[in-house]
């Protein structure tokens, strides 16, 4: 069953389209890639999905009860703690916030490295934290939080492989544990490699992929990156 259904979307600003009759869907349990250069509409997708823009046409099916969206622009107040920071995230997001304890406790149960890690970064200022240390930070507090629809706007984008991999682990443990993560990205291989499906946005549609091979077959390319650049045309 699909968790979230868009049929035939379209959104213009101004006299430009923006995205064209696309459709996608996301099952549950499911870890949804989607693929595009910059300015493709990715976030304009999410924004729409979120009720933050309205669509010009079409239908938007979503049967999440408690979606979460973490967007590219991440400021917390410079003086809180991340700790504090993390308790606003729960809050906001969570009919029923988890405590520091629970979630490092989760967290030591997804991987040990992990909870020391980001039980450091808790106790640091947001504003001496790198833009990584916070990147990961809100991705994995949302990913803790058991919210069945988790939308990540290019949540590795500036990130070292470090904290990519654990956000990365965050998204599978997730998936695994009743979430659906639609995750945006510009780096084709950790989409091809860690989602169960993808799309490619491009020329205002989307176009639905199950593998990487499948990818570069279709847009007759020998790398993932040459079939992005292709489907980009």
């Amino acid at each position: 069953m699909s968790l979230l259904k868009i049929e035939n979307l379209s959104f213009r600003n101004g006299s430009k389209t923006i995205i064209d009759n696309l459709t996608l869907h996301i099952r549950k349990n499911e870890t949804l890639g989607l693929l595009g250069c910059n300015g493709a509409g990715k976030t304009t997708l999410f924004d729409l999905i979120c009720g933050i823009k309205n669509a010009t046409h079409g239908r938007i099916i979503n049967h999440s009860k408690t979606p979460a969206y973490l967007t590219q622009i991440i400021t917390p107040p410079p003086l809180l703690r991340m700790s504090e920071v993390g308790k606003l995230i729960c809050n906001l997001n969570s009919n029923t916030p988890p405590t520091h304890p629970e979630i490092l406790s989760r967290l030591t149960q997804w991987s040990p490295s992990l909870s020391k890690r980001y039980a450091d970064i808790s106790q640091k200022k947001a504003s001496t934290c790198s833009y990584g240390e916070i990147r990961s930070f809100f991705a994995l507090t949302l990913l803790l939080l058991n919210n069945d629809l988790i939308i990540l706007d290019e949540p590795t984008a500036g990130v070292d492989p470090e904290f990519r991999h654990y956000i990365w682990l965050g998204i599978n443990n997730a998936c695994q544990e009743g979430a659906s993560v639609l995750i945006s990205s510009h780096y084709t291989e950790e989409i091809t490699t860690n989602c169960h499906r993808f799309y490619m946005l491009a020329n205002r549609r989307a176009e639905a992929f199950n593998s990487g091979e499948e990818f570069m077959a279709r847009h007759r390319a020998t790398s993932l990156d040459e079939a992005f650049v292709n489907a980009s045309l």
